[in-house]
């Protein structure tokens, strides 16, 4: 008897040991097999990494390792992903591109490769980026960031960060940095003493009272509109060509060193005085709701947009030579305005040139001065043309009794010319084709009065 029940126990313990042995194969494989995935909470980001091939176990919430560590570029963007749980897998990732979702966290503490960021135009509230030493561009506007900490990016080059809630940014260990742009935040300083290789800063609609700019020598763009800055030196940037200086509280800015100045915003603040014969390839001028009294543009043969409107203008001078490539002209608001010299009165582009009633083109002083004289105003305004558009006559009234009238076409040719009397004078237009006229009535005085005339 006691043979057998040892025989048994025996047989017992085997089986149990082999048991034991399995179940612990199956932790050891279970393990590993858990060891081998990345749990991927998020659906649709999932589903993204599935479309383009990434995943490649199927929508089960994890994804496999090797997959994830063989992606170097990921991108994302505008998949309605709310969550990058998972990003971790992705050691190897370099550029990560997930703008347009809906991401408010994110920890990147192990894309330690990563150099280009994009997760602009999301619902961010935290990011650490704290351990990506490599990272070059950063690209985090339109967020709910009202903290962004860049200081063990070292290496960065790019930081765009508009439209957040930041009160504050450090970027002095940032000495790389070449384009920063953080407009539309809350930030009442920021020191760039540091940033000496900065190209490019677009710092508008926040709420600085003092912008030092004197080490930022190779700055080539300047947006600042939008501030509280009574002062701004940028004499020390040679390179720049575009300046935006808008809706501050300054009374002087010079650009008299600023030879390579495209672009020139300046409206909004209380400037008397602006001298911009230094910068001959200005080719956009927005100075509208200062208190300006005269402008001379001259030397200014590339400008296309002109806008001064809201001034207390005098004269403008426009002689440059090249008035046809003006697009976009607006001297409006100006009541003491009589005078804008020209190149030529009769061109059609002037036509939509936006201008006072009072304010007239003329193409010298002679013509100008005449225009101020009290008798030549009272000659002008007994002219009164009708019907406009004409079908068949044109009548003109005036009380004038030495005037005559030129008719040109758009292109300046003459296609008109007649004497007025005192009264009604009946032009006979039935043998003109149909178009835009212009009228130009020049009276005893020499003085020219142009109107457009539309013939149907």
């Amino acid at each position: 008897m006691i043979f057998y029940y040892s025989l048994a126990s025996t047989k017992s313990t085997i089986n149990f040991r082999k048991i034991a042995i399995i179940s612990c194969a199956i932790i050891l494989l279970c393990a590993n097999v858990s060891a081998q995935t990345t749990p991927i909470p998020d659906s649709s980001f999932e589903q993204a990494l599935i479309d383009y091939n990434i995943d490649t176990n199927g929508l089960n919430g994890n994804i496999l390792n090797s997959d994830a560590e063989s992606v170097e570029t990921l991108n994302i963007f505008s998949k309605n992903i709310t969550d990058l749980t998972g990003i971790e897998a992705f050691v190897n990732l370099k550029y990560l591109y997930c703008y347009f979702n809906n991401v408010q966290e994110l920890d990147l503490q192990y894309n330690l490769e990563l150099e280009v960021l994009d997760i602009e135009n999301n619902s961010l509230i935290n990011l650490n980026i704290s351990q990506n030493s490599e990272l070059k561009e950063l690209y985090v506007s339109n967020n709910h960031l009202s903290n962004l900490d860049v200081s063990n990016n070292l290496d960065l080059e790019v930081l765009s960060c508009n439209l957040n809630n930041l009160n504050e940014l450090n970027v002095e260990n940032n000495v790389d940095l070449s384009v920063l742009w953080c407009y539309s935040n809350s930030l009442s300083n920021i020191d760039l003493g540091q940033n000496v290789l900065l190209e490019s800063l677009f710092c508008g609609d926040n709420n600085l009272n003092n912008l030092n700019i004197a080490n930022n020598l190779l700055l080539e763009s300047i947006s600042c509109g939008q501030n509280n800055l009574s002062e701004l030196i940028f004499s020390n940037c040679q390179d720049l060509s575009y300046l935006d200086v808008s809706g501050n509280n300054l009374n002087q800015i010079d650009v008299s060193s600023n030879h390579s100045l495209r672009r020139l915003l300046c409206n909004n603040n209380n400037l008397q005085e602006l001298d911009i014969s230094h910068n001959p390839e200005l080719m956009l001028f927005y100075a509208g709701f200062n208190a300006l009294r005269n402008i001379d543009l001259a030397i200014n043969d590339e400008l296309k947009y002109v806008r001064l409107e809201s001034n207390e203008l005098q004269s403008i001078d426009l002689r440059n030579g090249q008035n046809s490539i003006i697009s976009d002209f607006n001297a409006t608001s100006n009541p003491a305005l009589t005078c804008i010299y020209v190149d030529n009165t009769n061109m059609a582009y002037l036509l939509n040139w936006l201008i006072d009633n009072s304010t007239n083109f003329v193409v010298d002083e002679a013509s100008c001065n005449a225009l101020t004289s009290e008798d030549v105003k009272a000659d002008i305004v007994t002219f009164e043309m009708y019907p406009n558009p004409v079908v068949d006559y044109l009548n003109i009234t005036t009380t004038h009794g030495k005037s005559a009238i030129n008719l040109y076409t758009v292109n300046g040719q003459p296609v008109l010319t007649s004497h007025l009397s005192l009264g009604v004078n009946k032009l006979d237009f039935t043998s003109l084709s149909s178009g835009v006229y212009f009228a130009e009535i020049i009276t005893s005085n020499q003085t020219t009065l142009v109107k457009k005339i539309i013939i149907q």
